[in-house]
């Protein structure tokens, strides 16, 4: 066990943190399977519907809140803290930063693979054109609960974890890798978007000491990918 510098708890071993880790990174990858559940069931079970969408909702929530818990463990200062203006200036060119890449990358995968959607993206869509239930659920979640467990996960709990407080480009850069990891690819250009994405996310939370921020910028970036293949169903 290693005790926090400034608090006294204790740290989970290191096996401890990495089983915990890698835990999360399955469960968060199988609560979005009950939206298959949805659409198996014909649109006449309600019951059947409510409870899968119940669960999907809930699911969510009972991981964040336990990942929050855990997350506590591993830090001796709070976890996130009202967004001071220099936290909003860096997510505000952060995203700017983000687009700039994401339409570079998406215009070279366009040319070199022929692909205008990711395959992650390709796979919402899909899921959003399927059903009506699925569609206003995969919006509130896409949105809101996967920013937050995601950044929960592979920006709180993976830096503080794993790493020690002055470094800043191993846990960015791994923290990106893995987030890409998670997400589905089928090459290598759109595997560098998500990759990106999670680095760039891991910086500006590495900079601001703030999930906050990191959050913030995860919802807006989803916002507008979700209301972007919203669109597009039209």
């Amino acid at each position: 066990m290693q005790p926090l510098e400034k608090s006294g708890i204790a740290k989970p071993s290191v096996a401890t943190r990495i089983l915990i880790f890698l835990t999360f990174f399955v469960l968060i990858q199988l609560v979005p399977l009950l939206l298959t559940v949805i659409r198996g069931l014909p649109k006449t079970q309600y019951l059947g519907r409510s409870l899968a969408a119940a669960g999907y909702i809930l699911g969510y929530v009972v991981l964040i809140l336990v990942l929050y818990q855990c997350l506590k463990r591993v830090m001796d200062h709070p976890v996130w803290h009202r967004p001071s203006r220099n936290d909003i200036a860096y997510l505000l060119i952060a995203f700017v930063v983000f687009l700039a890449v994401e339409m570079l990358l998406t215009t070279l995968n366009s040319r070199l693979f022929g692909e205008t959607q990711t395959a992650n993206n390709q796979v919402i869509i899909t899921l959003l054109r399927s059903d009506r239930w699925i569609f206003y659920l995969l919006m509130f979640s896409g949105i809101f609960l996967s920013p937050i467990i995601e950044e929960l996960l592979f920006r709180g709990y993976w830096i503080n974890a794993f790493f020690n407080p002055g470094r800043l480009w191993l846990p960015v850069i791994t923290s990106g890798l893995i987030f890409s990891i998670a997400h589905a690819s089928n090459n290598v250009i759109s595997f560098l978007i998500y990759a990106c994405l999670g680095g760039i996310l891991a910086f500006i939370y590495r900079r601001t000491d703030n999930l906050v921020t990191s959050i913030g910028l995860h919802m807006l970036n989803n916002l507008m990918a979700m209301s972007i293949m919203a669109a597009m169903l039209r």
